[in-house]
């Protein structure tokens, strides 16, 4: 299953290799809460780890006992404040270590059986449209399970959360949630909700936070659709480094080979050092040289690298881009 992972960074890389609109989309502005998360250029593991940190996020979590599935959807509806921020957490949680278990085939923690989710749809529809920004992190929350229990109501519902005017999501925290869960899923969807969901991304490629821009293009990677690879292509075009690369890896995972012009300048270290040159807080070397390593791979899973490139990549004077040259099976190094 193909996820996305949020790190920690390092505090003092506030830059993200990822992946706008036109092709010049806003870079995520001091304001944004999302600055400082690094979303991977290539969508890979942990959904469990990104839509737990984004729980915690929204709703922050205390120390109590723990309840089943069916007492925390209850508490989450009518409990009291420190009850719901508990019940949240744990409940996603529960949800998504159920969905872990089942995949290994491994026995469950909690039971999660069909007839839990007539339960948390009904919790969903009980829940009153948000009047405010404290009214959204419920119905966020019972929507992405509905999702990630495969119900495609849930999505629909995700992909209109995406759209949150400023004055219910003026940190864009929530549309943020939304669309991370959207990518995450991606490769569990059918064609019509994948369709539905791949158009919510695409739409947020026009959104002035750079921030949302990134993890729609990584998202999309996941959601291949008409209007896909044409969105990302248009990518290609941006003035911001992190986010044509992001698309061009994004299309590289789709198996497009537009993206190799971009992934071939991504190889190279004048990129970096030019915008790196009007903000020192970007590009830092371990950051240029994972940027280095994830074009390569990329560019010989498209069988696009020329060999004569390879061996001088293979002498290069980054350790890792040296490696990941000389690797048979074109891995990257661990970073």
């Amino acid at each position: 299953m193909t996820e996305i992972e949020v790190r920690d960074p390092d505090p003092t890389e506030p830059g993200a290799l990822v992946g706008t609109s036109a092709p010049a989309a806003a870079e995520p502005g001091p304001e944004s809460p999302y600055k400082n998360l690094l979303v991977p250029l290539v969508v890979v593991p942990a959904l469990i780890v990104m839509v737990l940190v984004l729980v915690f996020v929204l709703f922050g979590a205390i120390a109590g006992k723990e309840d089943s599935p069916r007492e925390n959807l209850d508490r989450l509806l009518h409990g009291g404040f420190n009850e719901r921020k508990q019940a949240a957490f744990n409940l996603v949680r529960q949800v998504l270590e159920f969905r872990r278990a089942s995949a290994q085939g491994t026995p469950p923690e909690w039971e999660i059986d069909a007839s839990f989710l007539p339960e948390l749809r009904a919790a969903r529809g009980e829940v009153d449209e948000p009047r405010s920004p404290k009214d959204v992190p419920i119905p966020l929350v019972l929507s992405s399970l509905l999702a990630q229990l495969g119900e495609p109501e849930g999505v629909e519902q995700l992909a209109a959360l995406t759209t949150l005017a400023d004055e219910l999501d003026p940190e864009r925290e929530y549309r943020m949630y939304a669309a991370m869960t959207l990518g995450a899923i991606g490769p569990e969807l059918d064609g019509p909700t994948r369709e539905l969901a791949a158009r919510a991304l695409i739409r947020l490629l026009d959104s002035p936070d750079g921030a949302l821009v990134l993890v729609a293009i990584a998202g999309l990677q996941t959601l291949p659709s008409p209007d896909t690879i044409p969105a990302l292509q248009r990518m290609l075009t941006s003035r911001a480094l992190e986010q044509r690369a992001s698309s061009a890896l994004s299309l590289a995972v789709l198996g497009d080979p537009a993206a190799r012009a971009v992934l071939m300048e991504m190889l190279e270290r004048e990129p970096y050092e030019e915008e790196r040159a009007t903000d020192p807080h970007k590009w830092s070397p371990q950051r240029v040289s994972e940027s280095r390593c994830k074009a390569l791979a990329a560019l010989r899973a498209l069988d696009a690298l020329d060999p004569g490139e390879l061996r001088r990549l293979a002498e290069d004077d980054d350790p890792n881009v040296r490696r990941a040259a000389l690797s048979p099976d074109g891995s990257e190094p661990n970073q």
